[in-house]
């Protein structure tokens, strides 16, 4: 056999390894796709929230909606306790007031699995 002979089989014998490898990787995914009724509660939950910065999705929008000015919206953290049919949500953020004037505000709000806002229930400085 020739020189390019060889090549040509050597190619065709490592693509074979390669798709086997692939097809060997889906057959695990599939097997690992079966979700508890727990972890697809967990999920649910998840995205409800940012994978970027951890912060509510629909809390940060409401909360930017009542600003003065918006675009001074600093998130600096959230934290949810889980009442089972719905979350307790709290978001720390920095803001510009009606002066200019960077303060610090939180918003405890009332959510459902689904990540939307059902009330607001207390807010601060």
């Amino acid at each position: 056999m020739n020189k390019i002979g060889r090549h040509f089989v050597s190619l065709l014998i490592i693509g074979f390894l390669c798709l086997l490898g692939v097809g060997s990787s889906e057959s695990e995914n599939s097997q690992n796709s079966v979700k508890t009724p727990e972890e697809k509660r967990l999920e649910q939950i998840k995205n409800g929230f940012s994978a970027w910065d951890g912060s509510h999705q629909d809390l940060t929008k409401l909360i930017k909606q009542s600003m003065n000015d918006p675009d001074s919206y600093k998130h600096e953290k959230t934290v949810y306790w889980d009442m089972k049919d719905h979350l307790i949500v709290k978001t720390t953020f920095r803001g510009k007031n009606a002066f200019g004037g960077v303060v610090k505000n939180w918003v405890k709000a009332k959510c459902d699995l689904d990540g939307y806002v059902i009330a607001v229930l207390e807010q601060g400085s």
